[in-house]
């Protein structure tokens, strides 16, 4: 089992200490040297690691949901000028189609 503290701070400044908690499960027989089976046995390993994790609560500025915002318009406009302008083109090749003039 692994336990690494941790510190985790939110929007008003208040900070926290829990600890996460981490474990591998193996499962297996053993057998000893004599083909006997070994009696079961349960081992804990408690790893405290050195390191501490923080957390901190951070709020976005407004102005990344505004750029966000045109980014989004933006390419809309963009799509819909690539699909207009293909529209266009194909109207135009139809028309010398029709008139014959078409290579």
């Amino acid at each position: 089992m692994k336990i690494v503290p941790t510190i985790y701070e939110n929007l008003q400044g208040k900070q926290v200490y829990p600890y996460q908690f981490t474990y591998a499960h193996r499962e297996y027989v053993p057998y000893a040297h004599g083909g006997f089976r070994v009696p079961p046995t349960i081992w804990f390993r408690y790893d405290l690691n050195p390191i501490t994790v923080k957390y901190t609560e951070k709020r976005k500025p407004f102005y990344t949901f505004l750029t966000t915002i045109c980014a989004i318009v933006g390419g809309a406009f963009t799509v819909s000028g690539i699909i207009d302008s293909m529209i266009f083109t194909a109207s135009e090749v139809f028309k010398k189609h029709q008139m014959g003039k078409l290579g």
